[in-house]
């Protein structure tokens, strides 16, 4: 809850951070954090912890996501025209979804596997068949020692530190995608535009008439201007004014 609280808060700050200092300082700033995030749930985390030992984390990341998230939307949406804008939208959404399930698949396979590895060197004196349980997954852990008798807190005292272990590899490797994305966005960022130069999705000006020797120009909006020659004593109108007569 902390975390989608101030992730909504900085969304809003965002457009206004990224007029003033630019949409990639806006974005690296954003990746910047979230990486911190998943380095403080690497660090802090412990068994005795729980809940509070990842929250500075937490929220270290739903500041940074809030900071990026808005920027790189602007980004995909100017990237194309107006007429087109409906792609750029279905876009960001795909892409946002896709890779939220395709990180949080690859941290849940990485603290699996972590997890496994831990545990295999904490089950010593352990019923074989409570050991096999708990290398399932920490559910199965917790599951198995309500059967393990006088085994019970040691079994539950190995998957939890076994947890975090995983969780430990889990954040890490986040912490390196994290690292790639800050780079890729330094380098390849969006820019700030320019006062006066239209970005991608603008219209393009209209071409300059150019008027060529014996052509006739183009009607302007300029208002007609009065027949002088009517004006004149003894001239009739539409005629052409006389000549005085010696």
């Amino acid at each position: 809850m902390p975390m989608a609280v101030l992730m909504m808060l900085t969304s809003g700050l965002a457009p206004r951070l990224a007029a003033r200092v630019g949409a990639r300082t806006t974005m690296a700033a954003g990746v910047a954090l979230g990486g911190t995030g998943l380095a403080l749930m690497a660090l802090f985390v412990s068994v005795g912890g729980g809940y509070l030992s990842v929250l500075p984390g937490m929220l270290a990341m739903g500041l940074g996501m809030g900071l990026a998230m808005t920027p790189s939307t602007e980004a995909i949406t100017a990237a194309l025209p107006r007429e087109r804008q409906g792609v750029a939208s279905a876009l960001n959404d795909v892409t946002r979804e896709f890779g939220t399930a395709l990180g949080v698949a690859l941290l849940g396979a990485l603290l699996s596997a972590g997890y496994r590895g831990a545990v295999d060197g904490r089950l010593d004196g352990i019923p074989e068949g409570a050991a096999d349980t708990a290398r399932e997954g920490v559910a199965h852990a917790v599951e198995a020692a309500g059967g393990a008798g006088p085994h019970r807190q040691a079994l539950l005292d190995a998957a939890q530190r076994s947890f975090v272990d995983g969780w430990q590899q889990a954040m890490w490797a986040g912490v390196a995608v994290m690292a790639a994305l800050l780079l890729l966005v330094l380098l390849r960022g969006p820019k700030s535009p320019v006062p006066g130069v239209p970005g991608p999705g603008a219209p393009a000006p209209a071409p300059a008439q150019v008027v060529r020797a014996g052509t006739t120009a183009p009607p302007t909006d300029r208002p007609a201007l009065p027949d002088r020659a009517a004006d004149r004593p003894g001239s009739a109108p539409g005629s052409s004014p006389s000549r005085p007569t010696r």
